[in-house]
């Protein structure tokens, strides 16, 4: 189980310590710090959602999306009110999640071989 969900399991571990973390910097989560934990939650969420095919970039998709994840922690804090000392401790958590879903063991993805398994009864092979 632990292959196969490890990767959103290491973002959720990333997310939960992102709020810890944010909230024991200064006693107190204000809104962009909150704001920042939902983005970090949701990118737990899509890195869950998120399929990796098994070749080209798309092999990465779910590092990717951790990555965007951090990337919008980031332009949320720069964008709101500049980048407090509680947010780059979240900006630093959020792209060690993302470092964390690269290095976790995902779920083994099989290419499909198109016509390698027994014809459907029923179906003719139409060649004209």
């Amino acid at each position: 189980m632990v292959s196969k969900y490890g990767k959103f399991i290491a973002e959720v571990v990333f997310a939960a310590i992102t709020a810890i973390v944010a909230g024991m910097a200064d006693d107190v989560l204000d809104g962009s710090e909150w704001i920042n934990v939902v983005i970090v939650s949701l990118g737990a969420v899509a890195v869950l959602g998120a399929g990796n095919l098994p070749t080209g970039v798309w092999a990465y998709t779910k590092t990717i999306v951790a990555a965007a994840t951090a990337g919008a922690v980031f332009l949320q804090s720069a964008i709101t009110d500049g980048v407090s000392s509680s947010e780059w401790l979240q900006l630093g958590l959020a792209v060690l999640g993302a470092l964390g879903v690269a290095a976790a063991p995902g779920p083994r993805v099989v290419q499909a071989v198109r016509g390698a398994g027994p014809q459907q009864p029923g179906v003719a092979d139409h060649a004209a």
